[in-house]
């Protein structure tokens, strides 16, 4: 089992990994590191995680992420966290399941997937460093990439959406991939796990969630930049995914998990 090194360490995935896993997160939590009000922002992303209480290997799927989830003081009784952190469309290209069964849903991995879950269960435990445990997972992973098995009309959706910052009508979206609206509806459902029309809502938010950690804006003018007719619909949607208004959000930013990074980086390659 690995040891303490520093208390938070974020590595890339390998290179032949990025479209599907954004970053391996291992955390040495400590008594105090995470508050009663801890809580997970959504982001349409899947997350593999192993936690180790001392005793036992905690070992979940979680599926994608579409809803606030308060997490509070749980991970300060684990002595190390594992968390495989992963595009929106990483889980199915991992599982080869129906995503819709999975999202919102937080679930033992051995139910899902006894190989995987074996296999990492074994590099996290016999790891003795965290460059071996990342240079494991990657090994792991990797061997579930021999074939895409992800649509190609849906990864080209998901860039018209990315690169729009979640503002590109689905009607729009469909013609560039020259699908239905119903066929890519249903496409996004088995392979990430939500309809179209919420994964560009909640690529819109976690854009909005950039500008707010990054660029300092003002409200009112980022919500022009998100594409909102006005402020009371800025601050409604906001709220509808968040519980919060984006005033109170500023106020306890420090309550939430915001990593930094561009979520949706893997499908597209545009840059502001």
């Amino acid at each position: 089992m690995i040891h303490n090194n520093k208390q938070f360490n974020m590595f890339p995935s390998h290179a032949g990994l990025r479209e599907y896993i954004l970053n391996y997160n291992i955390v040495f939590p400590e008594n105090d590191t995470f508050t009663t009000r801890y809580t997970l922002m959504p982001n349409a992303c899947g997350t593999l995680s192993l936690s180790f209480d001392g005793t036992d290997v905690i070992a979940e799927l979680w599926g994608a992420s579409v809803a606030p989830v308060l997490l509070g003081t749980e991970p300060n009784r684990y002595r190390v966290m594992l968390l495989v952190q992963l595009s929106p469309c990483g889980l199915y290209q991992i599982t080869r399941q129906n995503q819709a069964e999975f999202a919102g849903k937080r679930m033992p991995l051995s139910d899902i997937d006894c190989e995987l879950f074996h296999s990492l269960h074994q590099a996290f435990v016999m790891s003795k460093t965290i460059i071996d445990l990342v240079n494991a997972c990657d090994n792991i992973l990797y061997r579930r990439m021999d074939k895409r098995v992800i649509s190609n009309a849906l990864l080209l959706a998901a860039t018209v959406i990315s690169n729009s910052h979640g503002q590109a009508q689905v009607k729009e979206t469909a013609r560039q991939s020259g699908y239905s609206e119903r066929q890519l509806n249903r496409l996004f459902l088995a392979q990430i796990g939500m309809s179209i029309k919420n994964y560009a809502r909640l690529t819109r938010f976690n854009y909005v969630l950039k500008h707010i950690h990054k660029s300092h804006c003002m409200l009112a003018e980022l919500s022009q930049k998100a594409g909102y007719f006005d402020q009371a619909h800025f601050d409604k949607d906001f709220k509808a995914i968040s519980g919060l208004t984006p005033q109170s959000y500023i106020k306890t930013m420090s309550d939430f998990y915001y990593d930094g990074m561009e979520m949706y980086h893997t499908m597209s390659s545009k840059e502001e």
